[in-house]
């Protein structure tokens, strides 16, 4: 890491810092991550003011605070945007590491990781994995190095320290899933982006953005942030996507829509994969992948016409897309049919348009092997957008022959609320369903009820290896449950 001299952190701030501050070494928003001689940024936080950390920041050895007002007694410089101003320090600090790398960013509602995942599948296949990295809500790799990621975009130093890593490790082809909190709460502005793509826009994270339009804008300002020149990909298949084509110059699209730059042509399904054509400015290539569903259509297709634009040859294309692995959490097959007669899947899906698309995929995986039904436990997240929750309860109803309502990251709320207000949806449905709120118990339900031939999926948590609940957090990961479940054995219910 850097040390930041006064007259470098002047320029970075825009103010100077206090007279008997000389620099800094790092910075940080956790004042129980500051070492000796760091800023420590007092970011105004949704239920607690960081400004409040300014004691304890101090105590352990910050030679300056950095704030959007002023403290007294305290080396302080006062900034308009407190988030702006880590992630500048941030940058600087670990010495701007996207300008030495191509970083591909990937945004929208559904669909962020496995593109990410296919994009950097298909870079790896160019370039070398040593040469490749990737920053997912699942995972960070960074070469031929694997570790679970904390959440889909981290605050600002931790991005570019991610990115510092990779390039030190030699890397210099980056795929980064870049959330609406990421761009709206500056954790990756001053990233240098050598690309973009959206995948689609549907309704979540309203309580932060308030409402779509705001949502929407959020996804828009990272491809106002990527050079003319570069590569800009949005779905032509999503008004959105269409939006932001509209609204942004020198973005293609891709999709089935008539008129796409990137088309997609004679869509064939099939039980293990899916093959279709990609018309693109270069020729049609063909593509054969292992991924499931029509959503993953569009992200294999998104990747690749994001690649294709980018340089990579078609027949490189092709190869990597035939070599996808599955991607953890995203219609992920934890048990087949042959072992148990029935399959189970897990899923990230968490709102209702996720979730309508995965019972959809699922519906045809039980058509394919001959008929049979679709079980379904999920369950809506406390403290978010409310008003998604009787939506994925109807979805549920609909789509699955069989559905637990259980409990997912309730934080702080009472999860019997929130299943109420999940089952509310439900109501009046063709399918029957039942709510167990202890999540491992609403699991173990399901799967006593498959009969062979069913498809039980497990939907809300996908990768994600801990739960949050009022009493605290507690570690859960939906798979390994699941696997559990069955090697312990079952007490069979169904008929």
């Amino acid at each position: 890491m850097k040390f930041l001299d006064r007259a470098r952190i002047t320029l970075i701030l825009g103010v100077e810092p206090p007279p008997d501050v000389g620099g800094v070494s790092g910075a940080t928003y956790d004042s129980r991550s500051v070492e000796p001689g760091f800023a420590f940024v007092a970011v105004p936080g949704f239920k607690r003011d960081g400004a409040q950390f300014v004691p304890d920041a101090l105590g352990r050895g910050a030679s300056l605070v950095v704030a959007e007002r002023k403290i007294p007694g305290v080396p302080i410089a006062v900034v308009p945007d407190a988030r702006a101003a880590l992630a500048a320090l941030a940058r600087a600090l670990n010495g701007d590491p996207s300008g030495r790398m191509k970083v591909y960013g990937v945004t929208g509602t559904n669909g962020k990781t496995t593109t990410s995942y296919a994009l950097h599948g298909i870079l790896t296949g160019a370039y070398g994995a040593g040469r490749c990295g990737l920053m997912t809500t699942a995972e960070v790799i960074s070469g031929t190095e694997r570790r679970p990621a904390v959440r889909t975009t981290p605050e600002a130093p931790d991005v570019q320290a991610t990115l510092r890593e990779m390039l030190d490790a030699g890397v210099r082809h980056a795929v980064m899933e870049v959330s609406s909190h990421g761009v709206a709460l500056k954790r990756v502005a001053g990233t240098r982006f050598s690309g973009a793509l959206f995948t689609n826009l549907t309704r979540d994270h309203l309580d932060l953005h308030g409402s779509m339009e705001e949502y929407y804008r959020a996804k828009r300002e990272l491809f106002r942030w990527v050079p003319q020149g570069c590569p800009k990909l949005a779905n032509a298949d999503d008004a959105y996507g269409r939006r932001i084509a509209a609204e942004v110059d020198g973005v293609a699209t891709f999709g089935t829509a008539e008129g796409a730059d990137y088309r997609v042509e004679r869509i064939r399904p099939g039980r293990e994969g899916t093959a279709f054509s990609l018309r693109h400015p270069g020729g049609t290539l063909k593509v054969e992948s292992p991924l499931l569903g029509p959503y993953n259509v569009e992200n294999v297709a998104g990747a690749a016409a994001l690649a294709l634009a980018s340089g990579v040859g078609e027949e490189i294309v092709g190869r990597a897309v035939r070599g996808i692995g599955q991607v953890p959490g995203r219609f992920e097959r934890v048990a087949v049919s042959e072992d148990l007669g029935f399959e189970v899947i897990v899923d990230y899906a968490h709102t209702d348009v996720g979730l309508e698309a995965v019972l959809k995929v699922a519906r045809r995986v039980v058509d394919a092997s001959g008929g049979g039904r679709v079980l379904c436990v999920f369950g809506a997240a406390g403290e978010r957008d409310g008003a998604k929750r009787p939506l994925m309860g109807r979805v549920a109803a609909r789509l699955a022959e069989f559905a637990v309502v259980t409990t997912d990251d309730a934080y702080g709320e009472d999860p019997g609320k929130i299943a109420r207000e999940v089952a509310a949806g439900a109501e009046g449905g063709p399918g029957v369903y039942e709510v167990v709120l202890d999540r491992r118990a609403a699991i173990r339900r399901a799967l006593s009820e498959a009969n062979p031939g069913d498809v039980v999926v497990v939907a809300g948590k996908g990768h994600e290896r801990v739960q949050h609940l009022p009493e605290g957090d507690v570690p859960f990961h939906d798979a390994t449950v699941v696997r559990k479940l069955l090697a312990g054995g079952l007490e069979r219910k169904g008929g």
